[in-house]
């Protein structure tokens, strides 16, 4: 390769990576000014690749009439260089400007796009501008016209992308997190300018090389230049593919969120792994397509290909979902680890197209003509029409494809789409060969192979793709490992996950279901739950409550995050309540919302939920409203753009709209993440509030609740505002208490400790979202944050109680009722966590320990080790349970006593008593009486529900008459199908004989088709749809051939 073209290609390298720094600073940046919706950041998108595209367009033609091209490449580099750098100043203007304005409240949707459109434009129009005419200026300069098939383009664009490789992954992996956005632009905007200052040295050193003629007349037309409705070809298809790859990265985006886990890191690799495609292919092309001339029939193959490429990973659907939770198992390397299981399953997924798509670019160009002669105007033009599709792409794709056909439907449409495309031009090249009698022979072959595989990949589209065991599966948090699992653990594993899933949408911003467990409905937003019913209750019920116990006169709020609408329904429910407003960044949760009605008070409707779909950052920077209570649960930090919610620049724009007296919660996950993030959190807040309170509002889950003035806890009206509806419901519900002291079990520590964690620590700012990588590093590895730090801090502090008036509180029975909740919630507690228990606590401890353990005889036994009796409903349950367990004769007292608080628990363990005593009609009659309970009440003990069923198979399987009373009595499903799985599998115990085989038919089909892949099942299923002459006895019996298969496999 000429030494001069190396030259070139280093100075484009380091231009590239440069541009994909400014690019990744750019979206995120104006992400902070206009919200992170699909709108806002469309409109950045848009003006970014207008940018480019007007650029190459407009330059491609006076960089051929210019003698110095590699002169005017160096001019563009050093005023990028320039301009780049300020576009921190420009950001922040437009922010302010923007804000003035009062955003998407005051301007409505349409307005504020065309001001997005505008602002961001002031900022970016000029670098992005004179981006897109460095490489036609570039290859002008290197261009020749014994350069027939226009080689050298493909290595400069092939390099140029390869340092744009490296760009994205400094900035993703390093400078972004460790410098800050503005810094991180700065340091890439000195870069340019060495890179635009080298080159101008260049190209006054070396004239004689880089300097060229101006002529038009190089050769003729005739024989150079292709017709104009084959350029126009060229240029409709430059435009199409842009489209099709544009719109695969939207899809690759929300596809590989599930199995990636969604976090920043995430869209970096994939951007990078994508622009490594696109170089390799360029220089595919460089070093391949000297050995023969480019042709239609070339460009209608690639077309395919390409088709070829996306079409596979599709047919490999969830297979390539177990591939992803198998190499989960190499997050035990590190962080690294993770990294490189990302990187197999993105190289599966984009890299081959990305590949094809690079080798494409280039050929385009040299179907337009050969040499040096108009290469700047074809180079220009190509990339303009190129930009253009990926305009339409990205915004057809994230306004209406997605939306309309979901992300597996646009998927196999770009299959479509390029298929056709590539088998439109390939008999376009064939009826031209043959008229014009070019090569015919060789551009049939290649015709009639792009027509073979463009049936291939059609047909690959009738697999059944991705399903419910990609797309809403939490394999990207590290929630579920598939190594080492045998082929019928896998297949099981995948039938469940499809089995799970009872609805779902696409949405704009996420792909959205709901899932059923047996703890109740769960919303998933692209494969991470967002909040179960009932398992999430106690955080998504309770961050509300919290601050409406504290506020002295709670009348308005704001709610961030919908999700279950379980905190908006509860605080709607509160008669001084005058107006709940919510925001929700995907209009699909809001309808996914109502499925919850029977937790969330049926806040969906209510008149005073006023939900607005839309950015939650925006919102609070622009409202003019003004609330006294504020909370704040967004997903996750790790998830890309939620920590916009977690910084500094967020919290000062909360503040304001804070009333007198005002409170901010913000929920705070414990799990996957490190003490350093934690504090890093308490510093952040405490920068702009006082006072901050920590809470616990279950098992993971931390309440910080800030406030400018100290709290007020004056017990007898908290006593009277907890005795009131809806809080003592809630309290009872989802905290099993009824009185302030378990109200305040659930304190763990006053402001003196927030500020002590906070202590020398950095913020999370606009600039630098510390707590975005810190969380995204720590996904799925196991490591969580011990509650205990603060718990110490606060004892050796005297901050564990709040600083209560005007009355008494019994702090023993606090700490009582702290002990039951966390046992409840599953938390073993080391011995010495709380060193100034009494003897007599230290026994309740252990007795509730040994019930949780189901080791009722010792439980029992340390009960009685001390004298005081059962109070509260954890307490009431554990003791009647381990009492009937052990058939005491005083158990029925405590179930009478437990009936006055939670009904249906009383029925499952009257159940349980009766049986042990041999009164089985009594412990049927129970029974049916407790699942009667659960079709109405949402808020018994999940556990005791799953022994109440075990009992109930037991029951029936002693008596016919006892399983045809108890299959009757589950037939109906719970509330909100609760306990779907298990109801359904002590239903066919129950009534597989009974009625055969009608019983176990009608349960068969509410597992259809996802069956649980167990062998006696599928045997059984067999056996019954025999019987009942079923449709599905022929699946039935081709799954149970398999399920041996698989088996002796």
């Amino acid at each position: 390769m000429l030494r001069h073209v190396i030259v070139v290609a280093g100075l484009l390298f380091g231009s590239g990576m440069c541009a994909l720094i400014y690019q990744m600073v750019w979206l995120r940046e104006f992400r902070f000014v206009f919200g992170a919706s699909t709108l806002a950041s469309a409109a950045v998108l848009s003006v970014f690749l207008g940018g480019l595209g007007a650029g190459g367009f407009w330059f491609g033609r006076r960089v051929d009439r210019n003698p110095r091209p590699l002169a005017l490449y160096a001019y563009l580099e050093l005023f990028i260089a320039a301009s780049a750098a300020l576009t921190p100043l420009l950001v922040w203007m437009a922010r302010e400007f923007y804000v003035a304005l009062g955003g998407v409240l005051s301007l409505g949707a349409v307005a504020a796009t065309l001001v997005r459109l505008v602002l961001t434009a002031c900022a970016l129009a000029v670098p992005t501008f004179l981006m897109g005419g460095t490489l036609p200026a570039a290859a002008r300069a290197v261009g020749g016209d014994e350069d027939a098939g226009r080689r050298r383009v493909a290595v400069l664009y092939g390099i140029n992308t390869l340092g744009a490789v490296t760009g994205a992954l400094l900035a993703t992996f390093a400078l972004l997190e460790r410098l800050g956005a503005d810094a991180t632009l700065w340091v890439a905007a000195a870069l340019n300018a060495v890179v635009g200052g080298c080159a101008l040295w260049i190209a006054r050193a070396y004239p004689a090389v880089f300097d060229k003629q101006v002529s038009v007349a190089q050769a003729p037309d005739g024989e150079v230049r292709r017709s104009g409705y084959v350029r126009l070809l060229i240029f409709a298809t430059a435009a199409v593919v842009g489209m099709a790859f544009l719109l695969m990265e939207l899809v690759w985006y929300r596809m590989l969120a599930p199995l990636l886990g969604g976090t920043t890191y995430t869209f970096g690799l994939i951007l990078a792994v994508a622009l490594l495609g696109i170089g390799l292919g360029g220089t595919a092309y460089a070093l391949w397509g000297r050995k023969r001339a480019p042709a239609l029939s070339g460009l209608a193959l690639t077309c395919i290909l390409e088709a070829l490429c996306v079409a596979i990973p599709f047919a490999l659907g969830d297979q390539l979902a177990v591939l992803a939770g198998g190499l989960r198992e190499w997050g035990t390397l590190g962080f690294g680890g993770l990294v490189l299981s990302w990187s197999v399953v993105v190289g599966i997924v984009v890299l081959p197209t990305a590949i094809v798509a690079g080798y494409q670019f280039p050929l385009l160009i040299a179907l337009l003509g050969p040499g040096a002669r108009q290469l700047g105007l074809d180079v220009g033009w190509t990339y303009a029409w190129n930009t253009l599709g990926a305009i339409l792409g990205a915004l057809l794709g994230g306004f209406a494809l997605l939306p309309w056909l979901s992300a597996p439907g646009a998927w196999q449409l770009v299959v479509v789409l390029l298929a056709v495309l590539g088998g439109g031009i390939a008999v376009f090249a064939w009826v031209r060969g043959r008229r014009e009698e070019e090569s015919s022979k060789w551009i049939g072959l290649q015709s009639g192979l792009a027509v073979v595989l463009a049936v291939v990949a059609a047909s690959l589209l009738l697999a059944t793709g991705p399903t419910a065991a990609w797309r809403h599966t939490p394999i990207g948090a590290g929630l579920k490992m598939l190594a080492n699992l045998s082929d019928n653990e896998i297949r099981g594993w995948m039938q469940g996950q499809r089995r799970a899933v009872r609805w779902e949408r696409e949405g704009i911003e996420s792909s959205v279901a709901i899932r059923v467990s047996d703890r109740g409905p769960v919303l998933f937003l692209n494969g991470k739950s967002e909040g179960s019913a009932v398992g999430d209750a106690s955080t998504q019920i309770m961050s509300g409550m919290i601050g409406a116990i504290l506020h002295p006169q709670p009348r308005n709020a704001l709610v961030i995050g919908l999700g279950t609408g379980s905190t908006a329904g509860w605080l709607a429910a509160i008669d001084a309540m005058e107006r709940v407003d919510v925001v929700e960044l995907e209009a699909a949760v809001v309808e996914a919302a109502s499925v919850f009605g029977p937790v969330n008070v049926n806040a969906v409707g209510h008149p005073k939920v006023h939900t607005v779909v839309g950015d939650g950052r925006e919102v609070v920077l622009t409202t003019r409203q003004s609330y006294d209570l504020i909370f704040s649960e967004p997903s996750n930090p790790y998830r890309a753009g939620v920590a916009s919610l977690y910084t500094r620049e967020f919290y000062e724009g909360v503040a304001p709209l804070l009333r007198d007296g005002g409170l901010f919660a913000q929920w705070v996950q414990m799990y996957e993440v490190d003490e350093q993030t934690i504090r890093t959190i308490y510093a952040t807040l405490s920068s702009v509030f006082a006072h901050v309170e920590t809470w616990q509002t279950q098992r993971g889950d931390l309440l910080l609740l800030s406030s400018a003035a100290p709290v007020s806890y004056d017990v007898p009206r908290l006593r009277a505002r907890i005795a009131e509806e809806p809080y003592r419901s809630a309290l009872a519900a989802v905290w099993r208490t009824a009185d302030l002291e378990g109200f305040l079990a659930h304190y763990v520590a006053g402001p003196a400790v927030a500020r002590e964690l906070a202590r020398e620590q950095a913020l999370n700012t606009d600039d630098r979202t510390l707590v975005e990588y810190a969380f995204a590093r720590h996904l799925g590895l196991g490591r969580h944050f011990n509650i205990e730090t603060v718990e110490k801090l606060a004892r050796d502090r005297g901050e564990d109680r709040p600083r209560v008036t005007g009355g008494d509180v019994d702090w023993e029975w606090v700490t009582d009722q702290r002990l039951a909740f966390l046992i409840g919630q599953g938390e073993q507690i080391r011995p010495n966590r709380y060193p100034d228990l009494t003897p007599h606590q230290r026994y309740r401890l252990q007795a509730l320990a040994a019930w949780w353990e189901a080791r009722s005889r010792n439980g029992l036994a340390w009960w009685q080790s001390q004298p005081r009796q059962p109070s509260g409903l954890h307490e009431v349950s554990a003791v009647a349970y381990m009492m009937a367990v052990n058939q005491r004769e005083e158990t029925a007292q405590y179930i009478e006593q437990l009936r006055d608080l939670q009904p249906v628990e009383a029925d499952v363990i009257l159940a349980i008593l009766r049986t042990r005593q041999g009164r089985i009609p009594e412990a049927v009659a129970a029974l049916e009486s407790a699942f009667a309970g659960y079709g109405r009440d949402p808020w018994a003990w999940p556990a005791l529900m799953q022994r109440g069923l075990a009992l109930a198979v037991d029951l029936g399987g002693r008596d016919a008459a006892h399983a045809e009373r108890l299959y009757a009595a589950l037939r109906s499903p719970f509330v909100m199908d609760y306990a779907r799985e298990t109801r359904l599998n002590a239903l066919l115990n129950l009534g597989y004989e009974l009625n055969f085989p009608q019983n176990c038919i009608e349960v068969l089909n509410e597992l259809e088709p996802h069956v649980p892949w167990k062998r006696d099942l599928l045997a059984a299923r067999v056996k019954c749809y025999q019987a009942g002459d079923h449709p599905y006895l022929d699946r039935a019996r081709r799954d149970f051939e398999i399920y041996l298969a698989l088996e002796e496999k």
